[in-house]
């Protein structure tokens, strides 16, 4: 079982409202906004994908709350190394796609 380590800001963590029933380690994979003050959670992969679209909508929505030109999210674990580029506009669409190879399956 992977385990993913959420590097978040609190109202992203707070929104998707993830179990934490099953997570028996500390390794696996990270995903992170680089930069910011972040709330750390973690949760195993089985419990994200089913909340991938309302991972994606809670991360665009604080995204057009921040004044920042340039946020980097970072997902990073076995056989994972994404960084993706928020601007201020970023859609839904085009977020789910970048986070694809972390929501499909193993």
């Amino acid at each position: 079982m992977s385990s993913v380590r959420l590097k978040l800001p609190q109202e992203i963590v707070a929104e998707l409202d993830l179990p934490y029933e099953g997570v028996r380690d500390l390794q696996g994979i990270v995903i992170a906004v680089e930069g910011l003050n972040v709330a750390a959670s973690l949760v195993t992969l089985a419990a994200l994908r089913p909340r991938g679209r309302a991972l994606v909508a809670a991360i665009r929505r604080w995204r057009l709350r921040q004044p920042q030109e340039v946020i980097h999210l970072t997902v990073a674990g076995p056989g994972l190394d994404l960084k993706i580029e928020l601007p201020p506009n970023v859609s839904s669409a085009h977020l789910f796609e970048q986070l694809r190879p972390l929501l499909d399956g193993d």
